[in-house]
This record gives structure tokens, C-alpha cells and sequence, in this order.
């Protein structure tokens, strides 16, 4: 008797009706030749992700691999979400706020117009993805001051400042001392005297500047509107390019370098932002962390340009400029004027359609599974440096410094070597780093009198040497495989994952799931029993040494062993198969517990299978 399968198969599962369904939407390639190239992750057998014989245990191991790396792991802020400790979204301080209640006179604008500060006056006013940046801080690493995506490592370099912020690299460090009569600085570079309450240390309350410099008065002379032009470039730093977690207070250290306004430019203000954006995203990245400061409108604008998940569109100009390609700026973005993060401001974008994510497990999630094509290398090509100022790439051969970049007491590493593919070169193994951990537990605290440029002489000197260590990569624009050297030896051993919906997947087979496979275990032996094939039951179901144990402990009830098969018990075990040829067996009856019910001839047929394979 010739078995047919198709008995067994409903007509909606049938080949013809599958054929029928989707023939006309799939087009296979039969010819491996033929085939793509997978540019998709390395799928590596881990054995800690084995699964447990017999079970469904399942051991993820979220990373890294390579715990000599990423030292920091048991305080990092992903360590905590896997152990179920997730505090949720960090509360962004940005302080701006305080800038819409400062009304800016036209006179202090035309004032900054020529320096790099008027950049950032043009980009106030751009709202924070709480939840995006969130996910981001979760996969930042202070170890080597890059964020770990599933398409390697990423982060914010000096060539994203200049461009989107239009501040520049080349100057001075941005430093000074602690060591000053703040009050009477005060009084020289601003004209008023701050009170008891409004200046603490060296902390000034925003609100004293809004109070007193908001609106410069008409028949103001150049004394007075230099000191305004102080107070409003103290509002900038305070809100965009320094603002701390206090709350409402901008530190006046940086006062003493506003005191010749037609030198403002010679320091290296671009540098001294990226350094403050790496210490907040250090901080934050402790799970001990509940908000976040710093220039986050830096990462924001970073995330926009090169990661495109749930990233809103550019509204461009009505009639725009006859251009091959379309037109990169904004609809009110100024040619040649402003920095390329204006083209982000809410005026300028809207959001596009069919977007899903808005929570901060959906970006998580997102960033987890995270495709080569939704990560951005090369957001900035040559052309579009012909919309932008001078200003914003005139100090191209300082994006690829390997040096420390120094705000005050803030020092951080700039590791261009680990990030080559966003300057369009290879990407190589990069050489272990050391960000000098030491260095993201100083601060200002305890340190009223400290002289920050004597104290960091030695990375002063680094940073005036940094044309030396200028890194310089092999050209390469082409798509990085899933096995190149760096992903599948070198960031595999590093890389992390946040999506904790993973951990929550069963740790054994729960009791229904049990119930519902014996059941289609015990259907199918009938079947294969009612059309004659009940040799296949052997290799259908292969029981385990563990599991006929339990087989003949139910059945027999005493625990005893199985008595060797006889001739009269061969004779009756094949009655039994004719006897089931001619019968046409159903399922078995279900009881109260969801289970079903063992028929009589199920139990005949199991004890003669047992006595026949002893």
C-alpha cells in the first residue's frame, strides 16, 4: 500500500492553492551564482545560547564577549536594564526654557553675526527626542567613547561639530581658574551686581541675566552693548553649548574669556562642546544615572543625520535652487549663512508617515535590529559643502585628531581611529583604547582655587601637538561584509545588546505546550497506524531511556521491569495492527484538564510496543 500524503494536508495548504497565492509575487533565484551579497549580521554559534536538552532553556548572553574591553560593564546603565532594573527615560536638561523668556536685540545679533556663536543662535530652539536619545546613551561606552550598534561602532566626532554647529576646532583651549572674585568680574564685564541669591560660587542663576539683559534699550552705547552682548552669549553657553544638571545656573568661568569680544573666535569652542557632550554621555551611561546635561542638541542633531530610524523629513523651500539632486537645506535655511543642524529645527522637518516607534522600547528595539542601510557613514559628501559657510569645514584637517579635548576640568579622548568609516576610510581592528577613566570623576567640586591650565598642562601640550597624531586611513567606500575582519572578530567581541524582550522568553516548555505536542504525537501514531505505515512510529517518536522509564512506571504501576517479549504476545501485537487498519481512530476524548484522554486500545497498543522493543 502506497502512502499519500496529501490526505493528511488541508486544500488551503495544498501546493496549488500556495502557488496560486503568491506565484505571481515571488520571483526565486534557484542559481546560488545568482545571488546577492548578504551584507546582513554574522549568525555564529554561541554556546551560551544553547539550548538545554529537553527543554527550552534558552541562555542569551547579551555581551560583550570580550569582558578585558569593556571594563565598566557591572556599573554600565545596560548591565541594570538586563537584571530588570530599567529606570525608564533620563530627564534631558537643557535649560531652554530660560532662552525663550530672552528677547535678543538686533543690534547684539548683528554684533555676533561674523563669530561662530551666531551658528548657534540660528539652531535655538530645536526639540529633544527624550526616549531616541535615551536608547543612545544605553549603548554608549566610556571605554572607547563610541556608541555600540549592531553595524559596529559609531560616535561624535569633530567633523560633526564644524558642520552642524559651525564652531570652530583650530584655537586655544577653553580653560582657565577657579580663582576669581566672581562678583566683581561680574560688575566689570556686565555693569550689575549680582545679589546674595542669584550668584553662588561660581554659579550664577540664569534668570538674574534674563531679568537684567533681556531687550537692549535704544540709546545704548558700545560699553553697555558689549556688556549685553556678554550676558547673551553667557545665555548660549548656559542653554546650548554648557548646560549642566543644576537646574538653572550657568557657570561664569567661561566669563573671563568673553572680556576682548574681538578674540572670541580664537578659541577652540568646537572641541571644548564635544568634550562637555563626552562627559555627560560617560555620566549617563552609569546605571546609577537619572538625568542627562550637556549639548545634547549636538547628539540629536548627530542622530538625525546618520541613523534614519523614525527620523523626521527636511521640508524644503517652495522654489529651491535648480540643483542636480535635491536640495539639502531647510525652508527657511539661509545659503551660505547657516550651520547644515538648522535644516532640523521644527519649522524646517515633519513627520513621516507610517512611523511606529515613539517609545523608548521601540527605539531600543530599533537599534537592536538596526540594518547597514539604516546607519548613515557619510551624511556629508563634497557637494553639499557649497550650501554651507566657510565656516563649517575650514578646518578640515583637524576632524581626524587623535587627541584629548579639554573644557575647564573636563578632559576627554577623540578616537577618530575607531570610527574610520565615517570619514570614508577603512575600517580596521582599532588598537585597545584607554579614555582614562580616572578622568570622568573630576569636576569643579572642591576645586574653587584650581588653575584647570596648569593642573591639565600635560594634555595642553597633547592638544597643541595633536597635528602629529592625525589619523589617516586607506580609502574605502564599499559596503563592509558581515564577515570582515572587524565585525566578525573584532566588534563582535565588544558590541551589546539592550533589547531585553529576549529575556523574558520561557525558560522551560510550559505544561499546555507539553500537553499539546503529546497530543499531536499520539494523533499522528493513530493515523500512520490506520493506513498501514505504523513502522514509521520508530521514526516518528524515539523515545528516551528517561521516558520509557516514566512509560512503564504509568503503565504498570509497580515500578517493576518489563518481561521479555513472547511468540503469543508477537501474535497479538500484529491482530492489533489489522485490527487498526479497519478501524478509523479519531482523537481521544478531552478531559476537564485540557489533556487527552488515553482510549483503551492506546494502553493495549503501548504495553505490547514496550514488550516488543525490550
Amino acid at each position: 500500500m502506497k502512502l499519500n500524503a496529501s490526505q493528511f494536508v488541508e486544500i488551503s495548504y495544498t501546493t496549488g492553492e500556495h502557488l496560486a497565492s503568491y506565484a505571481s509575487k515571488f520571483h526565486p533565484l534557484k542559481d546560488e551564482a545568482y545571488w546577492g551579497h548578504y551584507n546582513g549580521p554574522r549568525i555564529v554559534c554561541d554556546e551560551g545560547k544553547r539550548r538545554g536538552k529537553g527543554s527550552m532553556e534558552y541562555r542569551l548572553q547579551p555581551g560583550p564577549v570580550n569582558p578585558e574591553v569593556l571594563k565598566q560593564q557591572e556599573t554600565h546603565r545596560s548591565k541594570a536594564i538586563w537584571d530588570g532594573d530599567d529606570k525608564g527615560s533620563l530627564r534631558c536638561r537643557s535649560h531652554l526654557a530660560m532662552h525663550k523668556g530672552f528677547l535678543v536685540s538686533d543690534r547684539v545679533v548683528d554684533f555676533i553675526r561674523e563669530s561662530q556663536f551666531y551658528f548657534i543662535h540660528r539652531v535655538v530652539g530645536l526639540k529633544f527626542n527624550v526616549d531616541f536619545i535615551t536608547a543612545l546613551v544605553e549603548r554608549w561606552r566610556p571605554e572607547t567613547h563610541t556608541f555600540h550598534l549592531t553595524v559596529g561602532e559609531a560616535t561624535v566626532t569633530l567633523q560633526d561639530v564644524q558642520v552642524l554647529l559651525g564652531l570652530r576646532i583650530r584655537g586655544d583651549v577653553v580653560t582657565g581658574t577657579s580663582a576669581c572674585n566672581w562678583r566683581a568680574l561680574i560688575y566689570e564685564l556686565l555693569g550689575r551686581t549680582p545679589g546674595e541669591e542669584d550668584l553662588k560660587g561660581a554659579s550664577l542663576r540664569i534668570g538674574w541675566l534674563t531679568e537684567h539683559f533681556s531687550g537692549l534699550p535704544e540709546q545704548a552705547n558700545e560699553q553697555v552693548l558689549h556688556q549685553y552682548v556678554r550676558a547673551y552669549l553667557l545665555i548660549l553657553m548656559a542653554t546650548v553649548m554648557f548646560p549642566d544638571k543644576s537646574g538653572n545656573d550657568i557657570q561664569v568661568v567661561y566669563l573671563p574669556l568673553l572680556r576682548d569680544l574681538d578674540a572670541i573666535d580664537d578659541f577652540s569652542w568646537g572641541s571644548a562642546v564635544l568634550a562637555t557632550l563626552y562627559r555627560n554621555l560617560c555620566r549617563s551611561s552609569n546605571m546609577k544615572a537619572r538625568d542627562i546635561g550637556g549639548p545634547l542638541i549636538l547628539l540629536q542633531l548627530w542622530a538625525w543625520e546618520r541613523i534614519t530610524i523614525a527620523r523626521p523629513i527636511v521640508t524644503g523651500p517652495e522654489n529651491p535652487p535648480l540643483i542636480q539632486g535635491p536640495y539639502p537645506l531647510g525652508s527657511q535655511h539661509q545659503l551660505r549663512v547657516d550651520s547644515l543642524g538648522r535644516r532640523w529645527l521644527s519649522v524646517h522637518r515633519r513627520r513621516p508617515q507610517g512611523t511606529t516607534i515613539t517609545t523608548l522600547l521601540g527605539y531600543r528595539d530599533a537599534l537592536d535590529n538596526m540594518r547597514p542601510d539604516q546607519f548613515v557613514w557619510q551624511p556629508y559628501p563634497q557637494a553639499i559643502f557649497s550650501f554651507l559657510p566657510e565656516a563649517c569645514y575650514n578646518d578640515l584637517g583637524e576632524w581626524c585628531v587623535v587627541s584629548p579635548m579639554i573644557c575647564f576640568d573636563i578632559v576627554e579622548w577623540h578616537l577618530p581611529n575607531r570610527v574610520a568609516r565615517q570619514f570614508g576610510w577603512k575600517q580596521n581592528i582599532p588598537e585597545p583604547a584607554d579614555t582614562e577613566p580616572k578622568l570622568h570623576k573630576m569636576d569643579k567640586r572642591g576645586a574653587h582655587s584650581r588653575n584647570w591650565a596648569e593642573y591639565h598642562s600635560a594634555y595642553l601640550a597633547m592638544w597643541f601637538r595633536r597635528y602629529q597624531f592625525r589619523f589617516i586611513g586607506v580609502e574605502d567606500n564599499s559596503d563592509m561584509g558581515y564577515n570582515d575582519p572587524y565585525m566578525a572578530h573584532g566588534f563582535a567581541e565588544v558590541h551589546r545588546t539592550c533589547n531585553t524582550e529576549i529575556q523574558a522568553m520561557p525558560q522551560e516548555v510550559p505544561p499546555h505546550y507539553r500537553n499539546i505536542m503529546s497530543n499531536i504525537r499520539d494523533n499522528t501514531s493513530q493515523s500512520l497506524e490506520h493506513v498501514g505505515y505504523s513502522h514509521l512510529l520508530q521514526q516518528f517518536h524515539q523515545p528516551t531511556q528517561e521516558t520509557q522509564v516514566e512509560e512503564q512506571h504509568e503503565e504498570r504501576g509497580d515500578g517493576s521491569t518489563m518481561q521479555e517479549s513472547t511468540a503469543e504476545d508477537d501474535e497479538t501485537l500484529q491482530v492489533f495492527r489489522r485490527r487498526s487498519r479497519r478501524t478509523n481512530t479519531s482523537m481521544s476524548p478531552i478531559n476537564e484538564q485540557g489533556t487527552p484522554e488515553p482510549s483503551k486500545a492506546k494502553k493495549i497498543w503501548s504495553r505490547l510496543r514496550g514488550k516488543k522493543k525490550t
